[in-house]
């Protein structure tokens, strides 16, 4: 088991870092190929989906979206947000421990 921190590796450019948070949400939409519930994400977060705030999720996508942004200019996260639905890959990522 490594103790360097998680992180998403981009094609032919630096690794970026990634809070636990952002690595567990990467890890399970890591996980499927199909569209990844809401529920399924805040459970790999360890939340309670009955009383986890929507918009708690909502936001740290858009913090994950913009961390790949800033680290990388020109790069997008490539996740869709399927509404009503949750999100999905729409390329394959890396995410290493």
């Amino acid at each position: 088991m490594s103790n360097s921190p998680p992180q998403l590796i981009p094609p032919a450019l630096p690794p970026i870092l990634l809070s636990a948070q952002d690595h567990a949400v990467l890890l399970a939409l890591a996980g499927s190929a199909e569209a990844v519930s809401r529920e399924v994400i805040v459970h790999a977060l360890g939340g309670d989906f009955r009383y986890y705030d929507q918009r708690r999720l909502d936001t740290q996508m858009r913090r994950l979206r913009r961390k790949v942004e800033a680290a990388c200019p020109g790069l997008q996260l490539p996740v869709a947000t399927l509404r009503g639905l949750g999100y999905r890959f729409y390329e394959e990522i890396e995410v290493c421990q």
